[in-house]
């Protein structure tokens, strides 16, 4: 891992490499769960005073990206999180969950289908909880939600 030095950018969804991580993740998301999880995230309804959008490089190559959402008071939901780089994903976790308390958020949430084992052991492994599900996923048996309190 020697030299390997991750850079993020805070970005708006509609920044070409965050659209090319996306890309990327829909096409890995539909192999894994045949759904592209698109429906989940319209990046017209992004509010850059709530919500916060993120890409991360090594050497200048896009390597993870993902984005946090006002879910209710304090409370951020963590959607559209992909990395093609080991470690990346870590990294973009970590600035996510700075750039959310930065704007106020405590908590954040997030749902994942629990055949995407990778997914499901990373946030376990990052300290989410499995937690109640809410909003859309409630009642929805493939998914699994997840929650973290957000600590500075």
């Amino acid at each position: 891992m020697a030299g390997m030095e991750f850079e993020y950018k805070k970005v708006k969804p509609n920044n070409r490499d965050f659209q090319s991580l996306i890309t990327e993740l829909n096409l890995s998301l539909r192999k894994i769960t045949n759904d592209t999880g698109e429906s989940s995230f319209v990046s017209d309804a992004f509010e850059p005073s709530k919500d916060g959008c993120i890409v991360v490089y090594l050497n200048d190559s896009a390597v993870a990206c993902g984005v946090f959402r006002y879910h209710e008071s304090e409370v951020c939901e963590l959607k559209r999180m992909y990395s093609n780089k080991a470690g990346a994903g870590s990294y973009l976790l970590k600035k996510l969950e700075c750039f959310a308390i930065e704007k106020g958020y405590r908590k954040a949430v997030l749902s994942t289908r629990r055949v995407n084992s990778k997914a499901v052991s990373f946030y376990c492994r990052h300290s989410y909880s499995e937690s109640s599900a809410y909003g859309k996923y409630v009642g929805v048996d493939r998914s699994i939600c997840f929650s973290k309190t957000l600590v500075i």
